[in-house]
C-alpha cells in the first residue's frame, strides 16, 4: 500500500536503515510540495527536525530538503518515508 502525503503533511524520512547497533539518522518536516525539478520523483520538505543537530548545532534544521519518493531495490524498506501527520 502506497504512503498517503498531502501538502502541509509531517513527514520523517531516514537517511539509513534503522538499526539495532546505531543511531537513528533521518529529517522530519513539512511537506511544500511533490517535485520532480532534481530528475526524481520527491517530495519537498522544510526541515522541522534534524536527528544529527544538538543544542548548539541545528544543521538541517531550516532547510529545504528533497526526499525521494522511491529508491532502488537495494536502499528502499518499508517505513523509509513515515507520514507523522496521520
Amino acid at each position: 500500500m502506497a504512503l498517503k502525503v498531502k501538502i502541509g503533511d509531517v513527514i520523517r524520512s531516514y537517511d539509513f536503515k534503522p538499526m539495532l547497533d546505531r543511531e537513528d539518522v533521518f529529517v522530519e518536516g513539512i511537506v511544500e510540495r511533490k517535485t520532480n525539478e532534481k530528475g526524481f520523483d520527491a517530495y519537498q520538505i522544510r526541515v522541522t527536525r534534524d536527528s544529527c543537530s544538538n543544542k548548539f548545532e541545528k544543521f538541517r534544521v531550516g532547510a529545504i530538503v528533497y526526499v525521494p519518493i522511491r529508491m532502488s531495490s537495494g536502499f528502499e524498506y518499508p517505513g523509509r518515508i513515515l507520514n507523522l501527520s496521520r
